[in-house]
């Protein structure tokens, strides 16, 4: 970027912003502008000016980071730099330098996140609270959020109002608020704990309810959620954060194809597998690559390629891995085995991605056991559906030689695997693998809200129903994750 900024590269940018983009914008300069200035803006051009009235334009990152904020990114080039560009060097910015207020950036973000649905949700909650020409159906969340400062029922350090509400209609955004305060040691001072927030009277939401106080408690008669003195209801600091867009990297693996010296079949069916979880992952948000028939070594690479990116602005990370394996590995196209350490250590250690969830799941057997179905107490087989098996599509085994290998688990991961240790796990040449398909299945199914180990617990269920040319399959989820993981399907 150039040492000053050019008023005909502004004015390109000018050209380029939409309404909408102005009044995000506007929104986000609250507090660099005084506000009667603020509310003379019509487009950037008037913005700019308003900036370069405070002096604010000397400082060459305001502009970039304020386009990288609402999602311009296609803009970036008129300055001749990139997000990764001012990304690293607001990490070296003067500490005296306003910028962008991290407060509004997270008000911003929780609006960019907000459902038409839940805003609904929101006005309706805000009706004794604010005037009701401010609640009208063209107002957007950071309308409605000037309002609510206007009438100092929000503000950097008065976020309970706006709290509480969103504990009502997406605890995930308001996971957004908490992780604000405590990114701000600023606001510790401000802080109260959930249960208090949520419990104390003066705080509730305010709901046109027909309340009744007996002896202390607080019982309703209409619709909405109120808590009495003695509940405990749930912490939003339980969640991961989900609301990122996108919400992160998912690399999928998916070897086919296996060299001829190593005597390892064609794993037919695994482009059905690759298809269910590109879509599945997509759907969630993710930013999906494909890599296909790796060797060893090009495993390796890839994992600490993706290990070595900035997940700053992600929300989580997820690898898929389709390939042969053994006990603790899974195996590259050479036959060459790449322990599952070796798949998650990198992101252990990646600086971006501490508290955030690191997702892996594995489609490999883990060694050549045959798993058989028991006897139950009522006399039937733990045996449910058999798999149907012709002369053109047949299940296989997804199996090689054993090895002795342990998988450590860090902080934050999950891996889903296939099978536990010493067993084949089954794919149909056709239907793609028994445990990608019905993980596929449980996730595009599942209930709102329900958080991941459910949903894995539902797949071992199916799973282990299932009898597979005569044997059984038990898939195992290992984690260590600190807090509930609800993957958006919206």
């Amino acid at each position: 970027m150039q040492q000053n900024m050019d008023p005909l590269k502004l004015h390109e940018i000018d050209e380029n912003l939409i309404g909408t983009d102005v009044a995000q914008l506007k929104f986000l300069c609250m507090n660099l502008i005084p506000k009667k200035r603020l509310e003379t803006v019509i487009d950037a051009k008037d913005l700019f000016q308003r900036l370069d009235e405070q002096a604010l334009l000397d400082d060459q990152l305001l502009v970039p980071e304020l386009l990288i904020t609402i999602g311009r990114l296609d803009l970036l080039g008129i300055l001749k730099t990139s997000k990764e560009e001012v990304d690293r060097k607001l990490l070296e910015r003067d500490i005296s330098s306003k910028g962008v207020s991290p407060y509004r950036k997270m008000l911003f973000e929780i609006s960019e996140d907000m459902t038409e649905e839940n805003l609904r949700s929101v006005k309706f909650l805000l009706v004794p609270v604010l005037p009701k020409a401010k609640l009208g159906s063209s107002a957007s969340l950071l309308d409605v959020m000037i309002e609510m400062e206007k009438q100092q029922k929000l503000g950097e350090d008065n976020l309970h109002e706006l709290y509480n509400i969103l504990m009502e209609c997406n605890k995930q955004l308001a996971c957004r608020i908490e992780d604000f305060q405590n990114m701000d040691p600023e606001q510790e001072t401000h802080r109260l704990p959930l249960q208090e927030m949520l419990n104390d009277e003066q705080l509730s939401l305010p709901i046109q309810l027909n309340i009744e106080r007996v002896e202390g408690e607080r019982r309703d008669s209409s619709v909405g959620s109120l808590y009495t003195d003695s509940d405990t209801p749930p912490r939003s600091d339980e969640y991961y954060s989900m609301t990122q867009r996108p919400l992160g990297f998912c690399l999928i693996i998916n070897n086919y194809r296996f060299e001829e010296a190593t005597s390892l079949r064609k794993r037919e069916g695994t482009m059905k597998d690759k298809d269910e979880l590109l879509s599945l992952f997509q759907r969630m948000h993710f930013e999906v690559e494909v890599r296909e028939d790796l060797r060893a070594s090009d495993i390796r690479a890839v994992i600490k390629e993706f290990a070595k990116k900035d997940h700053t602005q992600m929300g989580a990370f997820a690898c898929c891995v389709l390939s042969h394996g053994e006990k603790g590995a899974v195996l590259g196209t050479d036959g060459i085995p790449v322990e599952i350490r070796e798949l998650t250590q990198p992101f252990a250690e990646c600086h971006t991605l501490p508290t955030k969830p690191k997702l892996f799941f594995i489609q490999a057997c883990q060694g050549k056991e045959n798993q058989y179905g028991i006897w139950t107490a009522d006399g039937q087989e733990n045996d449910t559906e058999e798999s149907t098996i012709d002369e053109e599509s047949k299940i296989e085994e997804d199996a090689s030689v054993p090895a002795m290998r342990r998988v450590p688990l860090e902080a934050d991961f999950l891996i889903g695997m296939a099978t536990v240790e010493q067993y084949m796990s089954y794919r149909h040449t056709t239907e793609g693998s028994v445990y990608i398909q019905e993980l596929c299945r449980q996730l595009q199914n599942c209930p709102r809200n329900e958080d991941i180990l459910s949903i894995l617990t539902k797949v071992n269920r199916e799973v282990s129903f299932k009898v597979l040319n005569g044997f059984k399959q038990m898939p195992e989820p290992r984690y260590t994750l600190t807090k509930k993981l609800v993957l958006p399907m919206d």
